[in-house]
């Protein structure tokens, strides 16, 4: 259905989720809408979110309809730090230092609730099904043993970082000025892999656009050095979370063979040789 109306909210469709959920979006809110067991998941997590004070969107409304479980959930802004990162890359050749501020400031708020929220120790397996290992491994299947080699090594040096709800696919994409969205792909796991993720992503996409995504901005190495700064209780452990988060962007691409290879490429090369 393209659109929705309940409780005298009219909901326009967006676009299908990777987990089956159905997302429309009304005036000032964000309907999701799905299988009951997949947003069941999702609605208990962002609850505890939401409940820990991370920035994300609120919950208005839940319930059933059409046989399927539906949360509403409200909109934190009309743009994404990506769009505006973009455009600060088309008319000022880079992120600005405001804007970048911006951005710091927000992970910031994310990471002190996730850390505020941390405790006990996280499950290696859970770990590794969030960042999509096993898929990567099939998708590689000469060099799986090498993948998980590469694995062990990270999380022996994080183990002891302490457990908390992390968003999963956290980027600039998901990032707006009132808070951060789309929480499907959350877990539990250790905490600083959502503050690594959200620098590094942009790493593993091309300069050419003739790939079916490309480098919409970048950092700067000031900026890059001034992020790292901020999280120094992470940084001694940012480059096995950098390695867990391009697990996670490599897999999951046949859609889209051009860039699936292009990072396949990449990964092999930094991670792998």
């Amino acid at each position: 259905m393209e659109t929705l109306t309940l409780d005298g909210r009219r909901f326009h469709f967006l676009g299908e989720q990777r987990g089956g959920a159905r997302v429309y979006r009304g005036e000032d809110a964000y309907l999701r809408i799905g299988p009951y067991e997949a947003i069941e998941r999702d609605l208990g997590l962002h609850r505890a979110m939401e409940k820990a004070k991370y920035p994300v969107a609120k919950i208005i409304d839940d319930g059933e309809l059409y046989e399927q479980r539906y949360f509403i959930e409200s909109a934190v802004g009309d743009r994404s730090f990506r769009a505006i990162f973009q455009d600060d890359s088309d008319s000022a050749h880079g992120v600005t230092d405001d804007h970048f501020r911006e951005f710091l400031e927000l992970m910031k708020k994310l990471y002190t609730a996730q850390k505020r929220a941390a405790k006990g120790a996280w499950d290696t397996d859970e770990f590794a099904a969030g960042i999509r290992l096993p898929e990567l491994c099939r998708e590689l299947p000469v060099h799986a043993p090498a993948i998980r080699a590469r694995f062990e090594k990270a999380i022996s040096r994080i183990a002891a970082l302490p457990r908390t709800i992390t968003h999963g696919d956290c980027n600039p994409a998901n990032m707006y000025h009132g808070g951060i969205i789309d929480l499907e792909d959350s877990f539990y796991g250790p905490l600083g892999y959502d503050v690594v993720s959200a620098l590094m992503t942009i790493e593993w996409s091309p300069e050419l656009r003739s790939y079916e995504f490309y480098a919409q901005y970048r950092f700067t190495e000031k900026q890059t050095q001034k992020y790292k700064a901020a999280f120094r209780g992470i940084a001694p452990h940012f480059d096995d979370f950098a390695f867990c988060r391009a697990v996670w962007l490599c897999s999951g691409m046949r859609k889209w063979p051009r860039i699936q290879q292009w990072r396949f490429e990449k990964f092999i090369h930094e991670y792998l040789s």
